[in-house]
């Protein structure tokens, strides 16, 4: 199967034009080509024919057709792809434009399909919709792991997974955030869970022919109260983790509570109570962190080019591999912080948000190094989370907080009542938007959208 892909430039126009290799043969543009737009991406649909290979060309001018792409506004074309097509950090607020043709054998390409087009937008503030209550037992976290990345950037999530856990040891799991199936936990397991995330080792498996859908291989691990772990190898059928185990070498146990966790390359890190840090690389074997700096209660960590973790009094600490911790030289806020987000690779790195009680938002522009000014969000009550997406926003300038770059992503903080925030560079903030979730404890982005889950079983979603 072909994975090669490329976006093409104005040099290429004739090889484009003429085929590949010009052995193989055109071949009619696929079938029902649609566009959906999203939040800042567009997704391409069509019937798909596993023999063919498709290219698609996009540019910000509707006249485009497989043939005249390379002169229209933004042109860009792609080579041998799948559907669904994701195409993702696009420019919100502005049309795009496409059309698709096919060949075989690096043929040359067949005739135009018709002209589709989309308009991204920012779902964080727009498009929020209240989910069905999924139980009435409290849900405490929401976690996400990415199977596909999108096809012009592939740092960024294109479709994946969504869990979501919460007290009695309740587990849920979705492909699309606004269904959720339930999960049961291992027999006798009762323990509140407080934060889930997971991780894939083949992201873009994409199979080729119907019928033959192997999914890559997963494996979340959930944490939460007393240091109890629960692990899964699909989402569906979970197992305790090694801090559920006795005591035995090879396994480090806790019985502090475990209130957030994270991962980078399927190695997954949890911090907690009394300054407690743990990692594991299969949900079973944990390790203690080599040093614990902190004795104060830890309640968020996030992971970009460092880790950081946040909890009591204002405790900020940071790693450059998980294990390794320091703290800052002197503190910056005396309030609880709650949930951390650092900017995503392929965004503009290092800037990492912390946020937390009375409204408390604190600021890195280089990876936690040194600090901005504490800010509080006027009126706002307590922030339970903060998340961030790779965003492109039109006929936007240069930030000269962010040392005259461009933006390229956007932070959503939510509030304890469901109001959201926004900001570009971590510092200016736009808000209070109101979400129809009035009770959250938790909000996670997946790279396309938004998941929020609270008390009662209530979610709520934005994509």
């Amino acid at each position: 199967m072909k994975k090669l892909y490329c976006m093409l430039i104005v040099a290429m126009a004739t090889m484009l034009l003429g085929g590949c290799l010009d052995n193989g043969s055109t071949y009619a543009p696929p079938a029902n080509f649609a566009a959906t737009a999203g939040d800042g991406r567009v997704t391409l649909t069509w019937t798909p024919n596993y023999a063919i290979d498709y290219w698609v060309f996009s540019a910000t001018d509707p006249s485009i057709t497989a043939f005249n792409w390379i002169d229209l506004p933004n042109a860009h074309a792609y080579t041998i792809v799948p559907e669904p097509l994701y195409l993702c950090g696009l420019f919100m607020g502005d049309q795009y434009s496409f059309a698709a043709n096919g060949r075989t054998s690096g043929g040359p390409g067949g005739p135009s399909s018709p002209t589709v087009s989309a308009t991204p937008y920012d779902a964080s503030t727009t498009t929020w919709t209240l989910g069905s209550p999924v139980s009435g037992a409290n849900l405490y976290g929401v976690g996400y792991t990415s199977l596909f990345s999108c096809w012009n950037n592939p740092t960024t999530s294109g479709a994946g997974i969504f869990a979501m856990v919460g007290a009695g040891g309740a587990i849920y799991t979705s492909s699309d955030g606004k269904s959720w199936a339930h999960q049961a936990a291992p027999t006798g397991f009762t323990s509140d869970l407080y934060a889930v995330t997971g991780y894939t080792t083949f992201t873009n498996q994409y199979v080729p022919w119907p019928g033959l859908p192997v999914p890559p291989p997963l494996l979340w691990v959930a944490v939460g109260k007393g240091g109890s772990s629960l692990y899964s190898t699909d989402g569906v059928n979970w197992q305790m983790g090694g801090s559920n185990a006795s005591p035995t070498l090879g396994f480090a146990t806790t019985n502090q509570d475990l209130h957030d966790i994270t991962q980078g390359f399927g190695i997954f890190v949890a911090v907690g109570n009394a300054g407690t840090i743990m990692s594991t690389y299969d949900g079973l074997n944990w390790i203690m962190a080599a040093n614990q700096p902190s004795s104060y209660n830890l309640w968020g960590i996030a992971r970009g080019s460092v880790y950081v973790a946040v909890g009591e009094h204002g405790t900020i600490l940071t790693s450059p591999d998980g294990s390794n911790w320091m703290a800052p030289s002197t503190p910056v806020t005396s309030n609880n912080l709650r949930k951390v987000a650092i900017s995503p690779v392929g965004s503009l790195t290092g800037i990492v948000v912390a946020v937390g009680d009375q409204g408390t938002i604190v600021t890195s522009l280089n990876n936690g190094i040194s600090w901005s000014p504490v800010i509080t969000l006027p009126g706002a009550p307590n922030l339970i989370s903060v998340t961030v997406e790779n965003k492109v926003f039109a006929n936007v300038s240069a930030d000269p907080v962010l040392a005259f770059a461009a933006p390229s992503s956007e932070f959503v903080a939510m509030d304890s009542k469901g109001n959201v925030y926004t900001s570009v560079n971590g510092i200016d903030w736009s808000g209070p938007s109101p979400t129809p979730i009035s009770n959250p404890n938790a909000m996670f982005a997946s790279g396309f959208g938004y998941v929020a889950a609270g008390n009662g079983g209530a979610t709520a979603y934005a994509f």
